[in-house]
């Protein structure tokens, strides 16, 4: 097995739903207008175990950050899978496999975040010990579940893996969500459904800003119409009401 691998294993069946919240997680990040106008996020396939394999486009796509408005405790944004976990309410786990190691990223219902396995790898991913940042520290160079509960046997299968090739590690990892040869399918291949969005230029809820060429802009006379100045308004009689009268305050003499 050469290059990275990754995989989101999200314990929802339902792929509608999957991305229906993703489309809400990625509504609140600004995205730049050189964006592609559709994004391609990758490929879902649901199991009979009642999980499903996200095999994303892009590497880091699920553990970056973005450029959201929910703030960690660091003051950055929290990652991705962060936020859909808690929009799911589901529990969901990556795996990454790449320079012959393999990480472990867990995610319960509420967003926590816990790593194990690879430092290297975590700090690739943009998370790690790296940044100062001790919630998302790696727990473990052994990689072990930690959040989500997971029986003896599985942890016993775990640590007799740990430290051979990654590759069997990580098909293992994919076999308990029912995908137990998960790192040597092309993407093309793996799902029934690919996840896309398409990005909104700006967050819907960002004012917009007055700046001098946007007043310009609004306040542009359409050509061929005339201004109306003070001059203009000096021989128009003033107001009347409905008996053809002045009304009392308009004939009431300036004190």
């Amino acid at each position: 097995m050469t290059g990275w691998r990754q995989a989101v294993f999200l314990r929802q069946r339902r792929i509608e739903l999957i991305q229906r919240a993703l489309s809400n997680v990625l509504d609140e990040e600004t995205w730049s207008p050189a964006t592609p106008r559709r994004l391609h996020i990758g490929v879902a396939d649901a199991s009979s175990r009642g999980w499903t394999m996200i095999v994303p486009v892009l590497a880091n796509f699920f553990v970056d950050r973005g450029a959201g408005h929910e703030l960690g405790r660091s003051g950055a944004p929290a990652p991705r899978l962060c936020r859909l976990v808690r929009e799911l309410r589901c529990p969901a786990y990556m795996v990454d496999v790449r320079h012959a190691a393999a990480t472990l990223f867990e995610f319960d219902p509420s967003g926590r975040l816990q790593i194990s396995g690879s430092p290297a790898s975590a700090r690739l991913c943009g998370l790690g010990d790296a940044g100062g940042e001790p919630e998302h520290a790696v727990a473990s160079t052994a990689v072990r579940f930690g959040l989500l509960p997971t029986p003896d046997d599985v942890r016993d299968r775990l640590a007799q893996l740990h430290g051979g090739p990654p590759g069997p590690l990580a098909d293992y990892l994919g076999a308990l969500a029912g995908f137990p040869a998960w790192t040597h399918l092309v993407d093309h291949a793996v799902g029934a459904r690919e996840l896309v969005y398409e990005p909104q230029a700006y967050p819907r809820d960002l004012p917009i800003a007055l700046t001098p060429q946007l007043v310009a802009q609004l306040t542009r006379r359409p050509p061929g119409r005339a201004a109306v100045t003070r001059s203009a308004l000096r021989g128009v009689p003033a107001a009347q009401d409905r008996r053809g009268t002045r009304p009392r305050s308009a004939g009431r003499p300036r004190r």
